[in-house]
């Protein structure tokens, strides 16, 4: 008997429909070139409810492409191998290893054993509610769709899995106001202040120029000078918390400075305990801090800070975004690339009007 697919007017998901009642559904996909049809008739669960049917329906689809697809999807893969090889594979950021680090404490003992084909939204769900029931933060929690979301989408372009078992589970974040009030008032005074505590040391003075151009913590510190263009008036961040390297514009006030640093070994900021980077800068940020009597301030504040002096001076989000390293101003992303150099470049132009650098 032929589908007449204006029979199932609600769509469920990509490839599949639902009739009026949600008691029959309608798939449609191809594979190999090859168009699948069918039905899925649940009109005999009178006692199930309509999101029961719903669950059943996907579920019955995603079996369904499993078996099309049986010369592609390999049931015989390890997450855990699977996952270490996406590790080993991955830049050595700072940012990184976090993620590995929350995998191996949080996650791996839900899914690490399993196969990868046979990975359900459940299992992930649990790794989430213990998390949430030992208390850490939402962000931390977070880091859990943040670490499985590349791999499982490499498994599927791997052809080895089908279906995206993460797919429509988010960790729900609070609130929190990224607006500072008197922004632009606020980035003079503390400009003024890391002036007064370091003015006349470059090595700790370099950094708080690169925070107050929107640099995260660990992008300061794991700086080298190979990155540094001094010629051509731009660095490039490599370890960045998406992993993506970016150009951005070199200010002459900071290009100054650190060239009165002297070059020790590869790093900028150098640590003369240890001879790598700085890792620890708590105590060089308090001086700050207690100079300007506000709790407050840190180098994410200063981001923060930054960000709403230049929302200030009319500033539009795309710059605002690739001037604090962001690559996704929200969906703006989809249609235009970012632009980190121009960005940082138009950006610390703002700044300097702001704080009246040269004056």
């Amino acid at each position: 008997m032929a589908i007449n697919a204006k029979e199932y007017p609600h769509k469920v998901e990509n490839n599949l429909w639902a009739n009026k009642s949600y008691t029959v559904f309608y798939y449609n996909f191809v594979y190999e070139k090859k168009r699948y049809r069918g039905l899925i008739d649940l009109s005999d669960k009178i006692s199930w409810g309509k999101k029961d049917k719903v669950f059943h329906a996907k579920t019955e689809l995603m079996k369904i492409k499993n078996e099309k697809r049986d010369g592609v999807v390999n049931k015989g893969i390890l997450f855990e191998d699977y996952i270490s090889k996406h590790f080993q594979l991955q830049p050595k950021t700072s940012y990184a290893r976090t993620l590995q680090s929350h995998y191996k404490r949080y996650v791996s003992k839900f899914i690490g054993t399993k196969q990868l084909a046979d990975i359900r939204q459940i299992h992930i769900r649990e790794s989430i509610k213990y998390q949430e029931e030992a208390e850490l933060a939402p962000r931390t929690v977070k880091q859990t769709i943040e670490v499985l979301a590349p791999v499982f989408k490499n498994a599927i372009a791997d052809r080895i899995i089908s279906f995206n078992p993460l797919d429509g589970i988010k960790v729900k974040l609070p609130k929190t106001k990224k607006i500072v009030t008197g922004a632009s008032d606020e980035l003079k005074k503390i400009h003024k202040a890391i002036y007064k505590v370091y003015g006349e040391d470059p090595f700790y003075l370099s950094i708080f120029l690169f925070a107050m151009q929107g640099r995260r913590r660990g992008e300061i510190l794991t700086l080298k000078w190979e990155d540094i263009n001094f010629e051509y008036d731009y660095y490039v961040l490599r370890n960045t918390k998406n992993n993506e390297e970016q150009k951005i514009f070199l200010p002459d006030v900071i290009k100054d400075n650190l060239k009165l640093i002297p070059r020790v070994n590869e790093w900028v900021f150098y640590s003369r305990a240890t001879g790598s980077h700085l890792v620890e800068i708590r105590r060089i940020v308090d001086k700050v801090k207690r100079e300007l009597n506000d709790d407050k301030f840190g180098i994410h504040y200063l981001r923060n800070v930054i960000v709403s002096a230049m929302a200030e001076q009319g500033i539009n989000s795309i710059h605002l975004s690739g001037a604090l390293g962001h690559n996704n101003p929200n969906t703006i992303s989809k249609y235009l690339t970012m632009n980190y150099l121009q960005s940082s470049e138009m950006a610390s132009g703002v700044i300097d009007t702001i704080i009246n650098i040269h004056d």
